[in-house]
């Protein structure tokens, strides 16, 4: 199951930040790899996470960035302070936050050629 939450102000999903990060995340097993996108018109930090820096919403290339979430509160943090912002600025969505699958399916192997027969 991929795990998703959107942020923003007031939240989208009707639920404070924390509350929203707590239902969606709170029975994964930390540390977990998420994709962040930013919607908003400018670049943000956020040292909560190491290496979250995000383009603003037109960049081509930077406004999505995989991380690694070390733990719950980590992620709390993260969606506190994205809720702070939002507010001040007005961001009906700021950020979507999504698990990453952790393994991919294991694909099909081919059958190993059987032996030559031997006479």
């Amino acid at each position: 199951m991929t795990r998703k939450v959107e942020l923003g102000a007031p939240s989208p999903g009707g639920k404070g930040a924390n509350k929203q990060v707590a239902d969606e995340f709170g029975k994964a097993k930390f540390p977990v790899k998420v994709k962040v996108t930013n919607h908003a018109p400018r670049t943000v930090v956020f040292p909560e996470i190491t290496g979250l820096v995000l383009a603003h919403c037109a960049s081509a290339t930077g406004g999505v960035k995989e991380v690694e979430i070390q733990s719950l509160d980590h992620l709390q943090r993260l969606a506190s302070s994205t809720e702070q912002v939002a507010e001040l600025n007005g961001y009906a969505l700021f950020l979507t936050i999504e698990e990453v699958d952790a393994a991919p399916a294991p694909k099909a192997s081919k059958a190993a050629p059987a032996a030559p027969a031997t006479t």
